[in-house]
């Protein structure tokens, strides 16, 4: 009976366990993740190609693979509100975007080396192609992307961290605005530890969502979706990673600067055709209108790497206390370093890449950049040919265009080999610097600069096509700044040929280089630069030539019965100078003549024009000049040897145009009897003839010359 008892009290000890206890899958956390996209930057609304900000996963739960198991794939997919324009590597449609799992080779992992899938310890040589790694799990979830090499060229056996991305959708390749990842080895990392999933290197075509005109800011959203034979569940899957900002404004002024076609200046410019000049070095001087370019935020200007902002191979210094770089006045152009740390933010052109322990910056990741060094780490590289070498790689730095057309002929025009940046007009400090390089018609191309020694007073003359480019080489991430590009106008003059041509505006139009307006610049490319702009903005009048000429009206010239006329027209360019409040130029010229009207005798045409011309008198063009301070005399019925003028007017009666090679000058008719001088009894009269130039030439800032009527 006691037996008995003991019996009972044990089964119901049983039961009453047994009523306790969970089941073990009831106890398991489920597979699931957080995207996440940290602090979305500021991009460009010029631009085709901007670098959006990461998207991130943070996983947790899950049951982890067990040892010796094969990690199941998964596919992701991100689609954004506009075209993704990463970089093609790969005719098989492979790109530069990156997937990165828990975060090797930063401060949260310093000494996990980075190892992508299709490397020679991680082969891609599976049945699923090129980009499609397995990974065979030790059964411990926290080394299953360690980045342990595996047995060159055999499948499953290393451990990759890194996973290239490719151009659109399984069911739709051309579906642009989509970058997949197939094939994913996902791990769940269960209890003891967290995955974190990084998508970097994505790049988007934010011209195609353009700047809004409103207090609104357009952005640009990520959706990330996830398939395969592994439950998962991702929480806020659509993410803001940029916002969309005009990144740039340009100034070219309000008034043309205009210059005279009598008076060269900069000439030796002009016969030294491509030769740099300095200014200062006379008679070289500054004289033509100004460009202005001005970021539209801070991070607008970015140098093409991180290698041409440090000291150690670039353009920077870090002075004490200073917590960023600031610019050390050189014009560097180094080899692209490393920017292989994940979630660092480099503020340049190009994204994560990861070319070798060669090139790392000293330290990695760079002062001012991150405080955690990390250990050097082989290049990524591939055996199937996805390209993934290239990821990250921009093809230049933030570059800066002026485009100038309708160059009067005779004339060229000339801009300076560097260009200053400036984030502070009261105190001009220079917070960077952007260099003039050879491009091609569309600003693209590798960067070529100038020869010898660069100088912001070093000028050359632009390209034929009148296209000036410059690249940013260092830029402050942390302030708005300024860049001035000057031009400079140089001719000779040459009347004769009327030459430099007048009456033509040239005009300018700044903007981003390189600039392109074909539809295929929205598109992911393998051979367009990235980054890549829209064009400039509608040109602007920025300097004309005027001819020197003083345009006189006389309302009758008389000389038919009876009646003869007597014109005087002085050259009154030459006065008493700048010390007593003149602004006059000391200008000579020949003088044309037109008449309208009647013939001898009050029928016939008018005489036909001349010109003072002593060698062939009346034949224009004129080669008899009125020196400044001289005034030309003749009788409309005698012509007048000294200035090469005959007597066609003999007999004529209308009114007469004359055009005189000088910006200033006053004239003034005397009508008499024929042949009769003022002292001679008949009928005589005088009067001042009509100015018709307009009111731009007040040589002292008053209308009163040109109102002589």
């Amino acid at each position: 009976m006691a037996d008995f008892r003991k019996l009972f009290y044990a089964l119901a000890l049983v039961a009453m366990l047994a009523g306790l206890t969970v089941p073990v899958s009831a106890q398991v956390q489920p597979f699931q993740c957080i995207a996440n996209a940290g602090v979305p930057p500021i991009i460009r609304g010029e631009g085709y190609a901007e670098l959006v900000g990461d998207l991130t996963l943070n996983c947790a739960g899950g049951i982890p693979t067990v040892a010796g198991a094969t990690v199941p794939p998964v596919n992701f997919t991100i689609l954004l509100n506009t075209n993704v324009t990463s970089r093609l590597l790969s005719t098989s449609g492979f790109n530069e975007a990156l997937l990165i799992i828990d975060e090797p080779h930063s401060a949260v992992n310093p000494l996990v080396p980075l190892l992508n899938c299709g490397a020679a310890t991680a082969p891609d040589n599976g049945p699923s192609g090129p980009g499609v790694c397995s990974i065979t799990s030790t059964g411990v979830p926290a080394a299953t992307y360690d980045g342990l090499a595996g047995t060159p060229g055999v499948y499953s056996t290393g451990h990759p961290n890194v996973f290239q991305g490719r151009t659109g959708t399984q069911q739709n390749p051309g579906q642009f605005n989509a970058v997949t990842w197939l094939g994913v080895p996902l791990d769940p990392p269960g209890t003891t530890t967290n995955r974190t999933l990084r998508f970097t290197n994505i790049r988007a075509d934010a011209v195609f969502l353009g700047v809004s005109s409103t207090f609104t800011t357009n952005y640009v959203q990520a959706q990330i979706s996830v398939n395969g034979n592994t439950s998962l569940s991702i929480n806020n899957p659509q993410q803001i990673v940029a916002f969309v900002q005009k990144g740039l404004v340009v100034s070219t002024g309000t008034t043309p600067t205009q210059f005279l076609q009598c008076t060269p200046t900069n000439a030796a410019a002009f016969t030294s055709g491509t030769g740099t000049l300095t200014v200062g070095t006379p008679p070289f001087t500054l004289n033509g209108p100004a460009i202005t370019f001005t970021e539209g935020f801070a991070s607008s200007f970015k140098a093409k790497n991180i290698a041409m902002i440090t000291n150690q191979v670039g353009n920077g210094t870090l002075p004490s206390g200073v917590a960023y770089w600031t610019y050390a006045g050189t014009t560097l152009y180094p080899a692209d370093l490393n920017q292989n740390v994940p979630g660092a933010i480099y503020n340049t052109e190009s994204g994560f890449l990861n070319l070798g322990p060669a090139s790392d910056p000293s330290p990695n990741p760079p002062q001012g950049i991150g405080t955690t060094a990390v250990a050097t780490t082989a290049a990524f590289s591939s055996t199937s040919g996805t390209g993934i070498a290239g990821a990250g790689v921009a093809t230049q730095g933030t570059r800066l265009a002026v485009q100038v057309t309708s160059i009067p002929n005779g004339s060229i025009v000339l801009v300076p080999q560097v260009v200053n940046l400036i984030n502070n007009a009261a105190t001009g400090h220079i917070s960077g610097v952007a260099v003039l390089t050879t491009t091609d018609a569309s600003g693209a191309g590798a960067f070529t600069g100038p020869t010898g020694t660069l100088s912001i007073n070093n000028y050359v003359q632009v390209q034929a096509s009148g296209l000036a480019v410059y690249e940013v080489l260092f830029a402050d991430p942390f302030s708005i700044e300024t860049a001035t590009v000057n031009l400079v106008v140089a001719y000779p003059s040459n009347l004769a040929s009327n030459l430099p041509q007048p009456s033509v505006t040239a005009q300018a139009a700044g903007s981003f280089a390189p600039f392109y307006s074909t539809a295929a610049a929205h598109n992911p490319s393998a051979t367009l630069p990235v980054p890549r702009f829209v064009p400039g903005l509608v040109p602007q009048n920025v300097f004309s030539i005027l001819k020197c000429a003083c345009d006189i009206l006389f309302p009758w010239v008389v000389s038919q019965g009876g009646f003869d006329t007597g014109i005087a027209l002085a050259n009154t360019s030459l006065d008493p100078g700048a010390a007593f409040g003149f602004a006059g130029v000391p200008q000579s010229g020949s003088v044309q003549f037109w008449y309208y009207g009647t013939g001898t005798g009050g029928s016939g045409t008018p005489p036909s024009t001349q010109c003072t011309n002593t060698t062939s008198p009346g034949t224009c063009p004129g080669t008899t000049v009125v020196p400044q301070g001289q005034v030309l005399t003749y009788v409309v019925s005698q012509g007048s040897t000294q200035w090469g003028l005959d007597n066609r007017g003999a007999g004529f009666a209308g009114y007469v145009i004359a055009q005189a090679g000088f910006q200033y000058c006053h004239a003034f008719a005397y009508i008499s009897a024929l042949g009769a001088g003022p002292l001679t009894t008949g009928i005589s009269e005088g009067y001042l003839a009509l100015i018709l130039d307009p009111g731009g030439l007040q040589r002292t800032k008053q209308a009163s010359e040109n109102l002589l009527h």
